[in-house]
């Protein structure tokens, strides 16, 4: 395709640089090329349908006529033979009964014979036909006169030699009409041979004529399109190299020629933007930077809350045996004072434990446990009110810069206290451990849509690598016995469950600053339902006397739990196997139900689902146990008003539970 030498210069305004349209443009080009095509492939689709329709017709009707022929000279064939019989059988017979036979059989010869010779015949089988007919009518003559006559052998010899020499020719000349027939057949197939082999030429020629319009068209794209858009390509590839200065000849067609001023401009516009979007780039990949550590910190805490959450649970059911048993040894009066002393050292250890425990499952929880609508500043200044003195004592002064308007946030306040608590208690910790005295500053305003808080002290500081490990669960810069590296785990995850975020700020020597984000409460939240109340302790002797079954797939919790309620009067019995409840159901009857949330078979949720089914004044007598709340958390809505006992539980809080539904029962 040839094109213009004509450069563009693409900073030349654009309708200076717009192509004009031509006469024969690319696209009426094609559409004329098409429109032939389909002229002539039509054209020719029409004769090879004129020229099937014609062979068609010549077929058919040859194959009918003969067809039609043939089944007569074999009906007179037939009809001849029938004649015959009855001609001998009559002549041979004394009786009248043959000639009704014989009349209709020769009637019905003389029909066929006639509708053999009324039909459009060739000129030699229509002479055989006309001689047929005449020895048809010698034949009936001759076998009429005999049947008719007195019947002597020796008289009628020389008619009955008559009679079968005319039957003998007569099947001579149905013979050769036959084989008449079959040499027009074969005629007929010579003439199919030919137009079969003309259709054939037909159909090689509208294939030829196929191929050869693909050339063309195949050569037309290439001169029309590949050439022009190979030209385009290169300029393509050279914008994609990063040569934005690129001119090109434009083509002398509209649709090219426009493509082509089209990409001069956009390339003019790329030079233009390049500089402010290499700008934009730098900006945006240091925000994604600190978006990826972020996010991989997350990713960290998230995947070791889920270990967390199940570990806390494998943990839980052993510590309520050991918590338990070590409890009622603790209630024997005849125990002696040497082992009293050492399971009191096992039962403050097993409360170390399950303190231990229940950080990990606060860390692990993803979900406030209470929210409601607050002004943070209540929760800094209840801060300052707790930790003011202490820091005063510590020579470590405290700087508060309260807003003067609201900030309200959407939260839990105690776990937002617990994030400040334990960021004032590192600053502490860190500026003691450098000087013994110092200086923290809080503030906290309110931006467009987000509330923030900021915590920073004139501490040692921290290294960038120091800095990156923040957040792991037990990473801790501080000596041992000083900390479990928890406690800004347990925040990045409570801040993380507000919906906010936490960054650190920190070089060595230059102090640590920390900022708390959150968003703005719009509207006040529904405060989530609290959890229903225990009754307060009561006498470790009462007694309540109740059939009590327990399903637990621990054998030390159920036995722990069947012995505390048999010693104050329960009738106790303890089911393992949570796949047999539904037996066991029927087989006794029950005043109150213990049943572990997580179990193998049946878990605790459908045992519950169970009884509000079958036994639903039982369901209002359930008391669920588990050892992670997090299990309970995802069936919030179903668990609504069902009374929780969190393992490891201590006999006061056992006892007190079970009363509290029996007296709530009634």
């Amino acid at each position: 395709m040839s094109v213009s030498p004509l450069t563009v210069d693409p900073l030349e305004p654009r309708q200076a640089r717009r192509a004009k349209p031509k006469p024969t443009s690319l696209q009426r080009r094609f559409v004329l090329m098409q429109a032939g095509t389909m002229m002539l492939a039509l054209w020719l689709i029409a004769m090879a349908l004129f020229l099937d329709f014609e062979i068609q017709g010549r077929l058919t009707a040859s194959l009918r006529h003969q067809n039609a022929t043939l089944s007569l000279n074999s009906q007179i064939s037939s009809s001849l033979a029938r004649v015959m019989a009855v001609f001998w059988n009559g002549y041979s017979s004394t009786g009248e009964d043959w000639r009704p036979r014989y009349a209709e059989q020769m009637s019905r010869l003389q029909q066929l014979t006639n509708s053999y010779t009324s039909a459009p015949l060739p000129e030699d089988v229509q002479a055989r036909a006309e001689l047929l007919r005449e020895q048809e009518a010698q034949l009936l003559a001759t076998t009429s006169q005999l049947l008719n006559g007195p019947r002597v052998y020796a008289n009628d010899a020389a008619s009955i030699r008559e009679v079968q020499r005319l039957s003998s020719f007569i099947l001579d000349t149905l013979q050769r009409i036959a084989d008449s027939e079959r040499k027009h057949l074969e005629t007929s197939m010579s003439e199919l041979d030919v137009y079969t082999s003309a259709l054939s030429v037909l159909l090689l020629g509208c294939a030829l004529f196929a191929v050869l319009a693909l050339v063309l068209f195949r050569y037309a794209h290439r001169r029309h399109l590949w050439e022009p858009l190979e030209q385009l390509r290169q300029m393509v590839l050279t914008v994609r190299g990063g040569n934005l200065d690129v001119t090109a000849a434009v083509p002398p067609n509209v649709e090219f020629g426009s493509l082509v001023q089209t990409f001069l401009e956009m390339a003019a516009e790329l030079r233009e933007m390049r500089h402010s979007l290499e700008q934009k780039v730098m900006e945006r990949t240091r925000e994604l930077e600190s978006a990826q550590q972020d996010l991989l910190q997350a990713a960290k805490l998230s995947s070791l809350g889920q270990l967390v959450s199940g570990v806390a649970h494998e943990i839980n059911n052993p510590l309520t045996s050991i918590l338990g048993f070590s409890e009622i040894l603790l209630t024997r009066p005849e125990l002696p004072a040497s082992l009293r002393a050492q399971v009191s050292t096992i039962r403050e250890e097993s409360l170390r434990l399950k303190n231990l425990v229940a950080n990990l499952s606060s860390f692990a929880r993803r979900s406030p446990q209470r929210t409601e609508r607050l002004d943070l500043r209540t929760v800094l200044d209840r801060l300052v009110e707790l930790r003011h003195y202490q820091l005063t004592a510590s020579n470590i002064q405290i700087h508060y810069d309260r807003s003067p308007i609201p900030i309200w946030v959407s939260g839990d306040a105690d776990q937002l206290l617990q994030v400040l608590l334990n960021l004032v208690v590192n600053s502490e910790q860190a500026i003691q451990a450098r000087r013994g005295q110092g200086s923290i500053w809080l503030t906290c305003g309110k931006s467009d849509d987000s509330g923030w808080i900021t915590l920073r002290d004139d501490g040692p500081g921290m290294s960038a690598e120091v800095r990156d490990h923040l957040f792991e669960p037990f990473f801790t810069t501080k000596s041992v016995g000083r900390g479990t590296g928890l406690g800004l785990s347990i925040s990045h995850g409570i801040i993380q469950q507000h919906h906010g975020k936490i960054t650190i700020q920190t070089k060595p020597g230059q102090g640590t600053t920390v900022r708390i984000t959150l968003p703005i409460a719009r509207e006040a939240p529904s405060a989530a339902a609290p959890p229903e109340p225990l009754a307060a302790p009561s006498r470790m002797g009462a007694r309540f006397p109740a059939r009590v079954l327990v399903v637990d797939d621990e054998p030390a919790v159920g036995d722990l739990v069947r012995q505390v309620l048999t010693r104050h009067g329960c009738e106790t019995t303890v089911l393992q196997d949570s796949n047999a409840f539904e037996s066991c159901l029927a087989g006794a009857s029950f005043d109150l139900v213990l049943c572990d949330l997580k179990m193998p078979g049946k878990n605790g949720l459908e045992i519950l689902r169970q009884l509000r089914r079958l036994r639903p004044e039982l369901a209002r007598r359930f008391l669920l146990m588990t050892g992670n709340l997090a299990d309970a958390g995802n069936n919030e809505k179903e668990l609504a008003g069902v009374p929780v006992l969190r393992k490891p539980f201590s006999l006061s809080q056992l006892l007190d539970a079970v009363r509290s539904i029996m007296d709530s029962a009634g």
